[in-house]
């Protein structure tokens, strides 16, 4: 895996640490859901609302246990993120226009690396070792 695979759209990985380091993605997205969804509930840009401020924290739940690697959760995350989105369109708050649907597309595909990536961990958990390094020692004085 190439340093700069967390920004890859589909990362390929073959390590705990590379799946671990993709796995950030769906924590980004679901951090970011959060921080959204209170900020438009608290400033009342559509109008306050207690569920929002639950979906927010829902959110907020959901990065922290794909942070710790949940693959359920990931599977949770991209659900409710997908249902959000369908909600918001059905009752009129989420505006059509290209910018947005790339930039949920984009979400999306961080929630579905994040399931790759927990998938990948569950699935290998007893056959990734990762290489230990050469641990440097200084040397013996004579």
């Amino acid at each position: 895996m190439s340093k700069s695979a967390f920004w890859e759209l589909w990362p390929e990985f073959d390590s705990r640490v590379a799946a671990i380091q993709v796995t950030r993605q769906g924590v980004m997205a679901a951090s970011f859901s959060c921080a959204v969804t209170i900020l438009v509930s608290v400033f009342s840009l559509f109008g306050f609302d207690l569920f929002s401020l639950l979906d927010g924290a829902i959110f907020g739940i959901i990065a922290w246990r794909i942070y710790k690697l949940s693959f359920s959760w990931s599977i949770v995350g991209l659900l409710f993120f997908v249902a959000e989105r369908v909600e918001g369109l059905h009752r009129g708050l989420v505006k059509v226009n290209a910018f947005g649907w790339i930039f949920a597309g984009a979400l999306t595909m961080c929630y579905l690396n994040s399931i790759r990536a927990t998938w990948f961990l569950r699935k290998n958990r007893k056959l990734i070792t990762e290489p230990t390094e050469v641990a440097t020692s200084r040397p013996l004085d004579s």
